[in-house]
């Protein structure tokens, strides 16, 4: 964790950023309760400036506002898993015909030789099970395509979502096998565009999307079997 400089004009929202990363990240996990006196000694500001900070997350979907109790990081029901997938892959499959297109009238000449550049190093990490140096580039892949498709509402709405399905994407990505499954997804996706048929992108976008989300399910239904 980074200490926050305190002459920083827009402290607050530093400390929000942070506690935006630490969430996102994993450091602060689903269901926890958010420690202002621990964060505050953390980063080295006030606790006042940790709960200005909490309370503008409210409106992000990070985290929960409970009265009486306090905030705590957002925990994700299956419902709402299965809305954000709707949503993240319709808009993904907009911007990867958006991109198919573009390229077909040579306004992004360089996004294959990007794309096949990732696609190596995510072979590369899957070769050495490396599943965070995947998902970190798994990530790359996504925000290339979205900018790609020269679309920044869209890339803004996008960034939102996944911002909110960190938590289960890292999931769905935590084995090996499903790292293959998802490199030969983003192959199919990148034929697809290289050929610039927008139909095929988009079709390959949303099966991709459609297909993280059965990988998160085939993880999360033994935990609800469990908790039920």
């Amino acid at each position: 964790m980074k200490t926050i400089g305190l002459q920083r004009a827009t402290l607050a929202g530093e400390v929000r950023g942070e506690i935006e990363r630490m969430i996102v990240s994993g450091d602060l996990a689903a269901g926890e309760k958010l420690n202002e006196l621990s964060l505050s000694n953390a980063m080295g500001v006030s606790r006042g400036t940790v709960r200005e900070a909490i309370r503008s997350l409210a409106d992000s979907g990070l985290i929960d506002l409970i009265a009486n109790r306090g905030a705590f990081v957002h925990k994700t029901t299956l419902a709402e898993a299965r809305n954000l997938y709707d949503l993240r892959g319709a808009i993904f499959a907009m911007a990867c015909a958006a991109a198919a297109r573009r390229l077909r009238e040579g306004i992004e000449a360089r996004l294959i030789t990007q794309l096949e550049r990732n696609l190596e190093q995510m072979r590369n990490a899957y070769a050495h099970g490396d599943t965070a140096k995947y998902y970190a580039l798994n990530i790359e892949f996504h925000d290339m395509l979205l900018a790609a498709s020269g679309n920044p509402k869209a890339k803004v709405t996008y960034d939102n979502l996944v911002r909110e399905m960190h938590q289960f994407r890292r999931r769905g990505l935590s084995l090996v096998t499903n790292v293959a499954e998802s490199i030969a997804e983003h192959e199919a996706i990148t034929a697809a565009i290289a050929s610039g048929d927008e139909d095929a992108a988009r079709r390959a976008a949303f099966d991709h999307i459609t297909s993280g989300f059965g990988r998160y399910m085939t993880l999360a239904e033994p935990q609800s079997n469990s908790d039920a």
